[in-house]
């Protein structure tokens, strides 16, 4: 048996002391790890199974976002140097016509002489969209006078690597429905991935910062400063600017509101109905159950008002689906509103806003989109809604007027809109003055600047 020298045993216990420091920081890490990822639940309210990512597809997943941000690094650099000579082709990647917000900001890059913008029509992957929604899509900006192109092939059902028609910048409508071969993910190898909300978030939610999706991105253009803080808190998110938000652009407009959306506006009360379609799933916001029928009758009890139904895009998809009407019944449902007023479901819904006198709704980004207006707004509530405002949409929805039931909801509109007492009026006036939600500029030339000046452009 060989000899073992007192240095060969010191060399042991240091290997093994070694060996000992390595388990304890690692477990100390991932102890911290689950720590932490606890205290953001607590803060989110409760983890959703969208960002309950196992640790170790994490540590993937970490080991990616450093190759994408090297990816970014270098795009942004040769970008610099390209931006010197050419123009800089950015392209807006967009599934669903009445969730398009990018008008001024496309507009923005078309007028500048640095920049070429482009819109790319794709198909959502979800079942409830078809091929004839696709065509009305791109349709829609078709005749929008926009450059537009497909990004999706309906003869042969395949998505389109968006690297053919080499974009620079990408921005997408939305995270959801994207195919794979569309992903951030996939962009990233040629171009600089970012993304402008599609609605105004006001919940206190994980879907505000997606691992899979914002993690991913270039740059995540936020509402505002309060939003771009609760991201860094919450999600250590360090790719996040503040912009504003491009749906609020449309107050800037200077031109003459559409009236059309209004059956009947000789003297009378115009009032906005906007039912959310979340019944079960995601925020449960929706009380169109409890209420639906009910604001109907409250139509016909009042001849001084004229009424637009404006439904969350997804509304009719989700009613049928949960069983809470068959399309004949929500078809005759609709019939019936013909004698108080009209159907909108257009996406652009500015207009409407600014021509009506109030909204009742339970949908939540219209609760800031509709907030410049200064008017009334009766917020259709859940006792059981799966989660809370977050810091900035509880100060919009302080100013408006709760209703949690059919009979709060009748003695509120008629002291209201038919007595002409808008008692909240001074809060949302002191509220609207503090938030500033379109003061100055506009958020797409926020965004438009921010790009000029990470590309260098003069």
């Amino acid at each position: 048996m060989e000899m073992r020298t007192i240095d060969d045993i010191l060399k042991d216990i240091k290997k093994a002391d070694r060996r000992a420091n390595f388990l304890q920081k690692f477990y100390k890490n991932i102890c911290q790890f689950f720590i932490q990822r606890k205290k953001n639940a607590e803060k989110v309210g409760m983890f959703e199974k969208i960002n309950h990512i196992p640790w170790t597809k994490r540590i993937r997943l970490i080991k990616a976002r450093k190759i994408i941000d090297n990816l970014y690094a270098q795009h942004l650099q040769n970008l610099q140097k390209a931006a010197q000579h050419r123009k800089i082709h950015v392209a807006f990647l967009v599934n669903e016509a009445s969730k398009w917000h990018g008008d001024t900001l496309y507009n923005l890059f078309e007028n500048s002489n640095h920049f070429e913008p482009l819109i790319l029509v794709t198909k959502r992957i979800t079942c409830y969209d078809t091929t004839e929604e696709f065509n009305a899509t791109f349709s829609f900006f078709k005749n929008a006078d926009v450059r537009v192109e497909c990004a999706y092939d309906s003869t042969s059902n395949k998505f389109l690597d968006l690297k053919i028609f080499n974009p620079d910048v990408v921005f997408y409508e939305q995270p959801w429905d994207v195919n794979p071969t569309q992903s951030v993910t996939e962009v990233a190898n040629f171009a600089l991935a970012c993304y402008t909300p599609y609605c105004f978030h006001m919940l206190r939610s994980e879907y505000d910062y997606l691992e899979l999706f914002h993690r991913f991105l270039w740059k995540y253009f936020v509402e505002s400063p309060r939003h771009l803080e609760s991201y860094k808190d919450r999600f250590k998110a360090a790719n996040c600017a503040s912009s504003g938000s491009l749906h609020l652009d449309k107050y800037f407009s200077k031109k003459v509101p559409n009236m059309g959306f209004w059956k009947d506006v000789s003297f009378k009360k115009r009032i906005i109905y906007a039912p959310h379609f979340t019944f079960t799933t995601q925020h449960q916001v929706a009380t169109f159950p409890q209420n639906g029928q009910f604001i109907l009758n409250l139509a016909s009890m009042y001849p001084q008002t004229t009424w637009v139904v404006k439904p969350h895009p997804k509304f009719d998809y989700s009613v049928v689906m949960n069983g809470i009407m068959t399309q004949q019944e929500l078809d005759e449902y609709y019939a019936a509103w013909e004698k108080y007023g009209t159907i909108v479901e257009e996406g652009d819904y500015f207009d409407l806003f600014k021509t009506s006198d109030c909204l009742i709704t339970d949908c939540i980004s219209f609760l800031a989109d509709y907030f410049p207006n200064g008017k009334p707004v009766f917020h259709l509530r859940r006792s059981d809604q799966s989660r809370e405002f977050n810091d900035f949409g509880k100060d919009i929805v302080g100013t408006y007027y709760q209703i949690y039931s059919n009979a709060e909801l009748e003695k509120l509109f008629s002291r209201v809109m038919i007595d002409g007492d808008d008692f909240m009026a001074p809060q949302r006036l002191e509220q609207m003055a503090k938030l500033k939600l379109i003061s100055g500029e506009t958020a797409s030339k926020r965004v438009f600047d921010h790009l000029q000046k990470e590309l260098k452009i003069p």
